[in-house]
């Protein structure tokens, strides 16, 4: 069974009873996730809090009505006989989609981490405390047996960050176990409550004292520990320290990314700290998206700092490790990709389609979609950087580009919130933008879309105070990139100039003053491709449409025809297009050139922020 909201589709379902009324016990409903895919059924979903809301509801909309009604109603509130024995009526809980596992423990927990026990065949039965073990082993991957043995100082830590820095969450029951178990090691931290914001605070106070004394009560270095504290200055959670070149020489090796010095080595250092963090994870990498959208963003940041170092070694060092994870993409793509799309996007947009559907979900009045054309993700952390400088706090995550990643499909799903239409391009992206909203209950007065760019400027303070739903699309770095006949090199010069040109920072400034919440995003990303050859003219009769990544034929016997004739070549297929899924471009052999187009990590993993 795919996931809990599926189970609890099928216990509502009733063969002979158009209507279902249902005692929410535990809340479920509270989850977007669940709603839709009721609705996805043809179930209008309409909640409840009294017997004379039920019987009102009852009498004179549902029994009336040829639409299917779920009414969903509190738990002990009682419907009259009368209805019991007209609809479905049914009481579902967490104790009755998880009948081994302890309800209290579960509950909070959030719609993924459920998903994931679902699928997790449990005979036992197991009381709260057993649950939560349960939880720890198969949600966080922490082995509670283990735990309190040699070390257990370290141990404890590493579990706290685990659970409390995991996607899946953490509920209220966990947290007061994790309380438990972390107050006779570390009392100072939950003396006030555990949580995610006292944890990082309190392992950067320690860091600290490390940094001035070289001691501390913890081994940071301990082979337990230290892979999470890397992981957390990677991702920036933790702030590293600086020191003299004397003192990072006495540090150990795996935990120098959280020491800086001030010369050219501390960056190659910090870049090759990532690559060893990388390698390590290689073989530990699932097919699940948000593990791709964490990955993407350390990569990007070794990019940046490897490319100015200007250490060739570095920077080969990098590429290689970039080939190595697109490879290992490219198989999660064979495997998954195609089922991102039934994915919702209330609570986030795995696939550039569903971004306007999250942007719809957000409670603000005022909301801004920055869309900026051909933004890879090392790109983004130039603007990240910049936006940092002038004190913009940003929340940095992905999504996923439409494949093949070219601008007239990818950016078409964006505007339209759906699967693009092959046959057509983004010229009507404005009316897509317009339509959807007008879909959504939307005026055409409030809804803008504008383009700017260094040489189509924009300011905030033209939009009108009726204006809501706000797009704004970019280009320049899209031109930037066709435009890089020297490589990524020259396209992180172009980037940097840009940031400072295009006055993107002091365009958000002024977006956020004027209440609109902001979300930036890209169609596609970008790759630097080595040419392989040019496309011959027999090969290119009957193709539609071209680029030096893609191509797109008139039917699939012209697209066999291809693959046939080069073998050589790692294609993947949609539908009678054909896309490149390593870094090789249909141009001059030997040559590089910044394209898009294909199926590579950077093409397809773009940047999803809010700011």
């Amino acid at each position: 069974m795919a996931n809990w909201a599926e189970k609890y589709l099928s216990l509502i379902q009733s063969s002979h009873k158009k209507d279902t009324i249902v005692c929410d016990v535990d809340s479920l409903f509270d989850y977007p996730e669940l709603s839709i895919r009721i609705e996805e059924e043809s179930y209008k979903i309409v909640k409840v809090q009294t017997e004379l809301d039920i019987r009102i509801l009852f009498e004179l909309v549902a029994r009336k009505s040829p639409d299917k009604y779920v009414i969903v109603i509190p738990h002990k509130v009682q419907p009259a006989p009368d209805i019991l024995l007209a609809a479905h009526c049914i009481e579902v809980s967490l104790g009755t989609l998880f009948p081994n596992l302890d309800a209290k423990a579960l509950k909070g927990l959030s719609f993924n981490a459920l998903s994931t026990l679902s699928n997790i065949k449990n005979y036992e039965a197991l009381g709260k405390e057993k649950t939560l073990k349960f939880l720890l082993e198969n949600l966080y991957n922490v082995d509670f047996d283990t735990l309190l043995s040699v070390k257990a100082k370290e141990k404890v830590l590493n579990a706290l960050i685990t659970v409390f820095l995991e996607r899946n969450g953490v509920n209220p029951a966990l947290i007061g176990f994790m309380e438990n178990i972390a107050k006779p090691y570390y009392p100072d931290l939950v003396k006030h409550g555990l949580s995610r914001g006292a944890l990082i605070e309190y392992i950067q106070s320690l860091w600290n004292e490390y940094t001035l004394t070289e001691s501390t009560p913890v081994d940071f270095s301990d082979s337990t520990l230290c892979k999470s504290i890397g992981y957390l200055f990677l991702r920036e959670y933790l702030e590293p320290s600086i020191v003299t070149e004397q003192r990072y020489e006495r540090v150990p090796k795996e935990i120098r990314v959280g020491f800086l010095i001030d010369t050219i080595r501390a960056s190659e250092e910090r870049v090759r700290s990532i690559c060893d963090y990388l390698e390590q994870r290689l073989g530990q990498i699932e097919d699940i998206h948000w593990q791709w959208f964490e990955l993407v963003q350390i990569i990007a940041k070794a990019t940046v700092l490897a490319m100015r170092s200007k250490n060739q070694d570095i920077l080969k060092q990098v590429e290689n490790i970039t080939d190595r994870l697109n490879e290992r993409f490219q198989r999660y793509l064979d495997n998954a990709y195609p089922s991102l799309f039934s994915l919702s996007g209330i609570r986030h947009p795995i696939v550039v389609s569903r971004v306007l559907d999250f942007v719809k979900a957000q409670p603000e009045k005022r909301k801004a979609l920055i869309v900026i054309d051909g933004m890879s993700y090392w790109q983004w952390e130039v603007i990240a950087e910049a936006l940092k400088k002038d004190g913009v706090q940003v929340d940095s995550k992905a999504t996923m580009a439409y494949i093949p990643t070219i601008t007239a499909w990818s950016r078409q799903a964006i505007f339209r919130g759906r699967k693009p239409d092959l046959d057509d391009d983004n010229s009507k992206e404005a009316q897509f933008f317009s339509q959807y909203w007008r879909d959504k209950g939307y005026q055409e007065y409030q809804i803008g879309f504008q383009n700017f760019g260094i040489n189509e400027s924009f300011s905030p303070e033209t939009i009108s105070p009726s204006v809501d739903i706000l797009a704004l699309v970019c280009n320049d770095l899209d031109n930037l990139m066709h435009g890089s006949m020297l490589g990524a090199s020259q396209l992180l010069s172009s980037t940097e100039q840009w940031v400072e040109k295009s006055g993107i920072v002091q365009m958000i400034s002024k977006l956020k003053k004027s209440g609109f919440r902001i979300f930036l995003t890209s169609d596609h990303g970008n790759i630097e491709a080595q040419g392989i050859k040019n496309l011959n003219l027999y090969e290119k009769v009957g193709a539609i449409s071209r680029g030096k990544r893609h191509i797109r034929y008139s039917n699939e016997v012209l697209v066999q025809s291809l693959k046939d004739n080069r073998p050589d070549l790692k294609f993947g297929q949609k539908d009678s297009s054909l896309y490149l899924k390593d870094n090789s471009a249909f141009t001059l052999e030997n040559t590089t050139v910044i394209a898009h187009g294909g199926s590579h990590l950077w093409e397809v993993v773009v940047p999803f922020i809010q700011i």
